[in-house]
């Protein structure tokens, strides 16, 4: 992925090794041509958009993690010994 945007972005872009570059592709690759000539915009909002969309995913797993983990169990509900807690205060 390095690579591809390497060079997307830096090499095709250089001034006039970049045409010679853009010929040559054309030439050698013919109908996947454009695999090997991205636009430079789409390069720059490929990665803006994934991270919008990694950033809701997360968002999701949390709500549904929250929303799915059952409520704790009160403490009224546990059967404390009250003498064995007073006795522990004491130590």
């Amino acid at each position: 992925m390095l690579l591809y945007y390497t060079w997307g972005l830096v090499i095709l872009q250089l001034p006039g090794l970049g045409l010679d570059l853009m010929d040559w592709v054309d030439s050698t690759f013919g109908v996947l041509a454009p695999l090997f000539k991205p636009d430079p915009a789409f390069l720059v909002q490929l990665p803006i958009y994934l991270g919008v969309v990694l950033i809701m995913v997360i968002a999701m797993w949390i709500g549904w993690t929250m929303l799915t983990t059952p409520a704790p169990e009160p403490l009224e509900d546990f059967d404390f010994d009250e003498e064995e807690v007073a006795e522990k205060k004491e130590e």
